[in-house]
């Protein structure tokens, strides 16, 4: 098995967290402000992790034993993840669907009830706010579920004289995610209703372990997984259960850091990482979301325009040789000139090499163009790569 391996990261400073916090590190005082920084519902039943991390003001296991380990859970078996932090911001009321309809590109009319997509959420200018997953309940209940952007804030200040409500669940709801190919049968053996017709971007609700939740038939993986939404009161009861029937079918607790390893090798985008409000959606290959169909819509100006010119760059992937992992930042040079930037990386075990996504000059944005990647002034040959890395067709996530 490779060995990969990053030079030292010195913009992190590792802290370890639980030496310094106590018991009740954060009290939410109900300020909608996305600051200070809190448990999960999960965090004193979930066992002891080695690294943690901090996603949208909530502290996350990233390690729990190995991240490769933890990452073959999800691949061969299920791997069991807590991604609280994916933020439930429900819209309401009668001119709901007109509201959301309005900020993003995706058209909701033609999303049929107990389903979810995909999307953005664009500014008028463009600009990504956040991605998320899109959740249709019925034409006056929806959720999107978003992380660390500013989705709440856009939706709030366009809601104008439209009859609607928000809610946000970011500490009500939390989030446990079981991703794999075993994750169907995991998940039928603890719920009182059956998975086996729910489609990929279907939708659930049920009791299970005993305690109701909303499922939702997507991840961060690319694998045949499921999200499920628990109201914090059940949370460490729920967590307990579902983490016994996660063991027993073979697969275990997996990390952020597994997650992200997996995410990376399925080509999915890292908002923060890979695009921020600086980008539309064409610049991150997303101009498939653009309608230009339904009616008018805040950026759809703005979109159209961007599809219609030339870009200065491409977001790809990129395959190195030898076993130096990148870092995020890092220059992507041809012929000693900076044309690129690499934006996520990580080893990967199913490939045994690093790989990478960022942005390079359109001109070169040639499947199996070699380029360099300057990893702290010791350049390592790469070549231009499509994405994902593994199963383009997402047979896994469609089984």
């Amino acid at each position: 098995m490779a060995k990969f391996k990053s030079r030292p990261d010195t913009r992190i400073i590792p802290t370890q967290f639980t030496a310094i916090l106590g018991k009740q590190p954060y009290k939410n005082f109900g300020m909608r402000a996305k600051s200070g920084l809190k448990r999960t519902a999960f965090h004193d039943v979930i066992g002891n992790a080695k690294e943690f991390h901090i996603h949208n003001t909530y502290l996350k296991p990233d390690v729990f034993t190995d991240p490769i380990e933890e990452y073959w859970h999800i691949r061969n078996s299920a791997g069991l993840i807590d991604v609280t932090g994916e933020e439930v911001i429900e819209v309401t009321g009668p001119d709901s669907l007109d509201l959301v309809n309005d900020l993003m590109p995706r058209d909701v009319k033609k999303l049929p009830d107990q389903k979810a997509f995909y999307s953005v959420l664009c500014h008028a200018n463009g600009g990504i706010v956040e991605d998320g997953i899109f959740v249709r309940f019925n034409d006056q209940k929806f959720w999107w579920v978003g992380g660390p952007g500013n989705a709440e804030e856009l939706l709030y200040s366009n809601i104008g004289t439209r009859d609607v409500e928000l809610q946000s669940y970011n500490d009500r709801l939390h989030v446990a995610s079981v991703q794999g190919p075993l994750s169907r049968d995991i998940l039928n053996s603890v719920c009182e209703r059956s998975l086996e017709n729910v489609p990929p971007f279907g939708l659930l609700s049920a009791n299970l372990c005993d305690v109701p939740v909303t499922i939702t038939r997507t991840g961060y993986t690319a694998e045949l997984g499921y999200d499920i939404y628990v109201d914090v009161e059940y949370g460490p009861k729920f967590f307990v259960d579902l983490k016994k029937a996660v063991e027993v079918a073979g697969g275990g607790l997996a990390g952020s850091h597994s997650l992200n390893i997996r995410r990376i090798e399925a080509g999915i985008l890292n908002f923060g990482f890979d695009f921020d409000w600086q980008h539309t959606p064409v610049d991150v290959g997303l101009t498939w979301m653009i309608s230009e169909t339904k009616g008018p819509y805040q950026s759809r100006e703005a979109l159209v325009a961007a599809k219609q010119k030339s870009p200065e760059n491409k977001f790809v992937g990129f395959v190195l040789e030898g076993h130096e992992v990148p870092l995020s930042g890092d220059k992507v040079v041809l012929d000693g000139e900076g044309v690129g930037l690499i934006t996520s990386s990580t080893g990967s075990p199913a490939l045994g090499v690093p790989i990478a996504m960022g942005y390079i000059g359109v001109e070169h944005a040639i499947t199996g163009k070699k380029v360099q990647i300057d990893c702290g002034g010791s350049f390592k040959v790469a070549r231009v790569a499509t994405t994902p890395f593994i199963d383009p067709e997402r047979k896994l996530m469609t089984a």
